[in-house]
């Protein structure tokens, strides 16, 4: 196994990942559009006080290391929203599952919510899975698997592979479900690595390097979205691309791997093409925050763990084609890449969001409530009067430069079972 450095994954500096400067972070006031549930304990379950919550519903606290589930819908492309709000249809292919979010503000930090009352699984909104290619292409997986390897200590449903992209030798490991069945169409999750990190690391839950309990491919393997994928008995597809050097990605010349690996597992497997993710953590939540905003008619939904809007080599603009789903999550304590990095030039982990808000047609808050620190609690913003089927959440956590805060109202440190994140991420993306 790969070993890093804790100060190394912990603590690349500024000018190292281009997220940060001096700029002070925002204060903790309450926001216009919707309220805050600032329950301490138990989490509230999904109801909102105040605001006018329309067609979705504000998040459930998270159960330690299980999913926190609001009637999720079984069986991976069925699509179905866990909130009370109406299923509708959206523009993605094949049509998108649950309500616009409600603009609620919810504070956890105890029992798991129940994920909103109401509402159970939908049927997709007005569309099925649409599905690859590689649909009912029975020597698909062997096709594409020859000749990979297997990942020491990562699960034994992941291959390392190459893919030739851009003119050069490119690695990636690729999980497939162990009873996969070519003719059942799967979500694909793209799983982002951070700087001084590297697939291997991801694919076998090794982060933050050795600093905290299960960190493993068990507990933690892509962000922990594998093993929340298997608890809700949804298998999915994940794949984890390799970067190259210390500062893995490069916009201009990453998409095209982006490109060419989507290509490549569509025409061999049988995915949904109608819900294909990305999320990553810091470096990768700024690929992955990229792709959101130039690849949203290939992608379903994003979800980030510490982004930036900036200095990701050839950062793309906004090319607005399509609204998208996301989710962003950013530790208000996190110098690296900040959740207002500079409120004048519109950098930070919350402009991030505030873009997607725009381009779905969110109302707008004067303000989002954040995370106090010193909490040991995360709160959740759900933006209220979104395109149907094209929710923006942002949630802040009282917590450092990190995807693995435990955030239960008594703690704060790193667990890759009990970090408040993959459920809450699983939840976002199984909606669909």
């Amino acid at each position: 196994m790969q070993k890093w450095l804790p100060t190394l994954v912990l603590g690349f500096s500024t000018a190292i990942t281009g997220c940060g400067d001096s700029t002070p972070e925002p204060s903790n006031t309450g926001g216009s559009g919707g309220s805050a549930v600032g329950t301490g304990g138990k989490a509230s379950g999904g109801s909102s006080t105040g605001g006018s919550a329309t067609g979705g519903s504000a998040s459930g606290g998270t159960a330690a290391g299980g999913t926190a589930s609001g009637g999720m819908a079984a069986g991976g492309t069925s699509g179905g929203g866990t909130s009370g709000g109406t299923s509708a249809g959206g523009n993605a292919p094949g049509g998108a599952a649950g309500g616009g979010a409600g603009g609620s503000t919810t504070s956890t930090g105890g029992s798991a919510g129940t994920g909103g009352s109401g509402g159970g699984a939908g049927t997709g909104g007005g569309g099925g899975a649409v599905r690859s290619k590689g649909c009912g292409v029975t020597g698909g997986l062997k096709t594409l698997t020859t000749g990979g390897m297997s990942v020491a200590n990562g699960l034994p449903t992941s291959t390392r592979l190459k893919i030739t992209s851009g003119g050069s030798s490119r690695e990636y490991i690729i999980d497939v479900p162990a009873d996969y069945d070519p003719t059942h169409p799967y979500r694909l999750i793209f799983s982002w690595h951070q700087a001084y990190g590297s697939n291997t690391g991801n694919a076998v839950g090794q982060y933050p390097a050795f600093n905290g309990p299960n960190f493993d491919a068990k507990n933690y393997a892509y962000f922990g979205l594998h093993r929340e994928a298997m608890a809700a008995k949804q298998p999915a597809i994940f794949v984890a691309p390799g970067g190259i050097g210390n500062l893995p990605w490069d916009y201009k010349r990453d998409v095209v791997l982006f490109d060419d690996l989507l290509a490549l597992i569509d025409a061999n497997l049988c995915i949904d093409d109608s819900r294909v993710f990305t999320t990553g953590f810091s470096f990768g939540a700024m690929m992955s925050y990229s792709l959101s905003i130039t690849r949203q008619t290939k992608l379903r939904g994003a979800v980030t763990m510490a982004a930036a809007n900036f200095n990701l080599p050839n950062q793309p603009s906004d090319s607005n084609a399509a609204p998208i789903a996301y989710f962003g999550i950013t530790g208000m304590s996190d110098g690296t890449c900040k959740w207002v990095d500079n409120e004048a030039g519109k950098r930070g982990g919350k402009f991030c969001a505030l873009t997607h808000a725009q381009d779905n047609g969110c109302t707008i808050p004067g303000n989002i409530q954040t995370a106090m620190v010193g909490s040991k609690k995360y709160l959740c913003y759900d933006f209220e009067g979104c395109k149907a089927g094209y929710p923006v959440k942002a949630c802040t956590f009282d917590g450092a430069h990190t995807p693995s805060s435990i955030n239960d109202g008594n703690s704060n440190g790193d667990d890759g079972l009990k970090a408040f994140v993959p459920p809450l991420a699983w939840k976002f993306i199984a909606q669909f």
